[in-house]
């Protein structure tokens, strides 16, 4: 199985219920009840031509604004991919925030020069030499104080591009400890739903000293280490202070910070660690990818009720939709159910797939 093939399968990528009668469309993009708000997730375009880029680019974020989309997160390597898209964004009046692969850092370079600073599992095996799952999913320990700083560069260099709204995290996460039922079957991946070594992670030499210094013991001596709740907060706790660092970071630049979560708060926390309810944020977008559930449309609905409630307004919420595993009535049906259950509007994956068809649906279900 190929890198891009199990991303691209994984998906990379509150402020109280909203009123469906107070929402009204215009057909110049949307008018909204204050705080809702529309986003996609966008990936670079494949044209090898600069001019017939910005002509597409152009087309690209004209359409999404008029299907009633404010703001898009640009998949970003680097800022040369910000530069060529901020003033097309600018000009159609879609606010642009730089979309990273946090965490999940197969470079090759870096795990010659820093080997520690990748996580370990539950066998002692680092991942830059067994990954799981894929050759390259070789993930930066969150716990380590140089990543913390690695990742903390890495946000204050979009931070300084004028006109930029803000970053935005994926994979600000540990490996999938266990994977989601379709995930597991589509590729032929033997797994339960219990804790296993191979996956479980991070045994790093930073980690371990760390949560031995606060508890007194070394989480490899130990022989609850899947249910340890002392030992399952370290890491939950492990990513939330990397995520507030890099809050604190963005707010300094005058910037805003979002991430991509997984579903709901349970099944965050279970699969890969994220306690996202206890993050510092300016929004979170949850991937309600219901086909990898095994759920129907339906349940995009509880997902975001449960992630609404978790949060009791914290900071505003948006369901994520993944148009792969949507028709464009389903879509229809899953925005309403999103706003029913209380989401401050919705962010579409990829946006590159967007259509009339799709936003047809949209202005039916809300209507």
């Amino acid at each position: 199985m190929k890198k891009r093939e199990f991303l691209k399968v994984f998906g990379v990528g509150t402020i109280g219920a909203i009123a469906l009668s107070s929402i009204t469309w215009g057909c110049g993009g949307t008018e909204h009840k204050k705080g809702l708000k529309n986003w996609a997730w966008i990936h670079p375009l494949e044209s090898s031509d600069p001019s017939h880029s910005a002509d597409e680019w152009k087309k690209l974020l004209t359409n999404l604004k008029r299907w009633g989309i404010d703001s898009a997160l640009l998949l970003t390597q680097n800022s040369s991919i910000i530069s060529q898209v901020l003033p097309i964004a600018k000009q159609v009046g879609v606010e642009l925030h730089a979309w990273i692969i946090a965490l999940n850092w197969p470079d090759k370079t870096t795990m010659k020069e820093h080997p520690s600073w990748y996580v370990v599992n539950g066998k002692g095996e680092s991942s830059v030499d067994k990954p799981a799952y894929v050759d390259d999913y070789n993930w930066l320990c969150p716990s380590n104080p140089e990543v913390v700083e690695f990742m903390k560069k890495r946000v204050l260099e979009l931070c300084t591009i004028d006109g930029l709204a803000g970053v935005h995290l994926d994979y600000i996460r540990y490996p999938d400890v266990v994977l989601a039922p379709a995930h597991k079957s589509k590729y032929n991946i033997p797994q339960d739903d219990f804790v296993h070594p191979a996956s479980d992670y991070c045994y790093c030499e930073v980690c371990r000293s760390q949560f031995k210094k606060l508890s007194g013991v070394d989480p490899v001596t130990m022989s609850d280490q899947a249910t340890n709740q002392a030992w399952l907060n370290f890491r939950y706790d492990s990513v939330t202070n990397l995520v507030n660092e890099l809050y604190d970071t963005a707010h300094k630049s005058g910037k805003v910070l979002s991430a991509a979560v997984f579903p709901t708060p349970y099944l965050s926390k279970f699969r890969v660690r994220q306690d996202w309810v206890k993050w510092k944020l300016d929004y979170v977008m949850t991937m309600i990818y219901h086909s990898y559930e095994g759920k129907p449309v339906e349940w995009i609905e509880t997902a975001t009720r449960e992630g609404v409630e978790a949060l009791s307004g914290k900071f505003p919420y948006y369901s994520g939709l993944h148009l792969a595993q949507l028709t464009p009535k389903e879509l229809g049906l899953a925005t309403k159910l999103s706003l029913k259950a209380g989401a401050d509007g919705f962010v579409v994956f990829p946006g590159n797939k967007m259509s009339e068809e799709y936003w047809k649906y949209i202005e039916m279900g809300i209507s």
